[in-house]
């Protein structure tokens, strides 16, 4: 069964969206994911944007943050535009910013849900209480012990009590949030998927997301353990899953999308769906093509999000954009997208036949 958080079929549930595009319309988005800072106060060895030769590092530069004022602007857009939610990501690490607790109070002020992914770092006691009733929270953590963190984050391995401690104290006080933890499995720390299972659950949150770093070496990079991942992903989730805890293994998943990373359509909807929104005030088509010239669509330097988006520069980049030729890459919303095609299809054949 597909748990809610995780279903590739959420459009449904935007059938208003969804009839534009039948209708050969460009819609607004229904989530953005922002990018307020570039700056991590880690060093990810796995961290795509900072990886030589990886789609989303063609133009990154760790030292962009949005200022303040344009933060906010763009939230504001957001509203105008009609955008359903907000989803802080990076980049960078999205609480290195000065201004992100405003951001945050901005973003419910206006009626948007929020979301965050994080590596926990710096989640102070103002940032919990103001996470205690958002959409979700994940925190990235990708280990299950100190020296490993301390390893592939390259940060003092005293870091991984202080995320732990944080992980529980928002577990504990959380209301309508959706706590969860994020494990990104790659060769130094596949071997702990089930013990990092079993620590997480212990500490009260609600999921556990097992998934697979994205390199210039594709499928390839996994094949010394792959093995041994898939068996521990599956067995953290016969044993540690039930009515209060989800263990979503998408490690399967991500494997095939790296295998196959090889577009053969030239429309992709869920560009208008989820656009992405960099620190250097880029708007791209996705976390895959963000900070790349195949995905850059405009800047909001000199205008609003709401007025890039409206354009004649968009328009025209939206109509010119081929998957088929300018992505080409391993792509996390394939499956989505193709799921839209059938969606908006003009005469889709025998749907009677359920």
């Amino acid at each position: 069964m597909i748990k809610d958080e995780y279903s590739p079929y959420k459009v449904v549930h935007h059938p208003e969206r969804l009839a534009q595009l039948r209708h050969g319309e460009q819609i607004n988005p229904v989530q953005v994911h922002l990018v307020p800072s570039n700056r991590c106060n880690q060093s990810c060895t796995f961290c795509a944007y900072r990886m030589p030769e990886y789609s989303s590092s063609q133009n990154f530069d760790s030292r962009d943050i949005m200022s303040g004022p344009k933060l906010m602007e763009i939230l504001d857009s957001c509203k105008a535009l009609g955008v359903r939610a907000v989803q802080y990501t990076g980049g960078g690490e999205p609480l290195t910013h000065p201004d992100i607790a405003e951001a945050f109070r901005r973003t419910l002020d206006l009626g948007l849900d929020l979301a965050l992914v994080s590596n926990g770092m710096a989640l102070t006691d103002e940032l919990i209480d103001l996470l205690t009733d958002v959409a979700w929270v994940r925190v990235s953590v990708d280990c299950g012990n100190p020296a490993t963190y301390s390893l592939i984050r390259r940060v003092k391995s005293q870091v991984f009590t202080r995320v732990t401690e944080n992980v529980g104290k928002l577990a504990r006080r959380k209301k309508g949030t959706t706590l969860g933890i994020g494990f990104v499995v790659n060769a130094e720390n596949h071997r702990e998927i089930y013990d990092a299972c079993r620590l997480f659950k212990d500490l009260g949150v609600d999921n556990f997301r097992i998934s697979a770093a994205f390199t210039p070496s594709g499928v390839g990079y996994f094949d010394s353990f792959f093995q041994s991942a898939r068996d521990l992903a599956q067995r953290a989730k016969e044993e540690f899953e039930d009515a209060n805890f989800t263990v979503f293994n998408l490690f399967g998943d991500r494997i095939a999308d790296l295998f196959h990373g090889d577009q053969d359509y030239d429309y992709c909807p869920m560009k208008e769906f989820v656009p992405y929104i960099g620190a250097d005030l880029g708007v791209y088509t996705c976390c895959m093509l963000a900070y790349n010239d195949n995905g850059y669509i405009g800047s909001l330097k000199d205008k609003s999000f709401e007025e890039l988006w409206n354009s004649k520069e968009k328009r025209e980049f939206y109509q010119g954009h081929s998957p088929r030729t300018l992505c080409r890459i391993p792509c996390m919303f394939e499956k989505k997208n193709r799921f839209i095609h059938y969606c908006i299809k003009d005469d889709p054949r025998h749907i009677n036949y359920i």
